[in-house]
């Protein structure tokens, strides 16, 4: 996988309130076609906040029509102000991947997001 336009795993992204963060995420959901998504945390909060993570970007990516991206972008407002709370951080980048297919290879665009505890300078 190429790292193609990345985005948000700098400090401004991390900076940024959970409504711009899902803004953002919710835009380049909108030019992705597949999700990779991993969670750096085994506690329960953890996987609570990166299901509902996993679950609102997948609902972006397959949104149809401004009504489904716009509740998908709640969503993922809702998991991001979660995961601020629990001081997880997220990174994200927008990249490309081979697929392989009945007509040959294709390349799509993949969103890459890692959601991770706080560091353990930071706690």
């Amino acid at each position: 996988m190429g790292n193609e336009g990345g985005c948000c795993g700098g400090n401004l992204f991390i900076d940024l309130e959970p409504a711009k963060q899902a803004e953002y995420l919710a835009v380049l959901a909108l030019d992705a076609r597949l999700l990779q998504f991993a969670l750096q945390g085994e506690d329960d909060v953890s996987r609570r906040i990166g299901a509902l993570l996993q679950r609102a970007l997948e609902q972006a990516i397959d949104a149809d029509g401004p009504d489904e991206a716009e509740g998908a972008q709640r969503e993922l407002e809702r998991a991001l102000t979660g995961a601020r709370a629990a001081g997880m951080q997220l990174s994200a980048e927008i990249g490309e991947v081979d697929v392989d297919g009945v007509l040959g290879t294709m390349k799509m665009r993949v969103l890459s997001t890692v959601l991770a505890p706080p560091s353990p300078l930071a706690a």
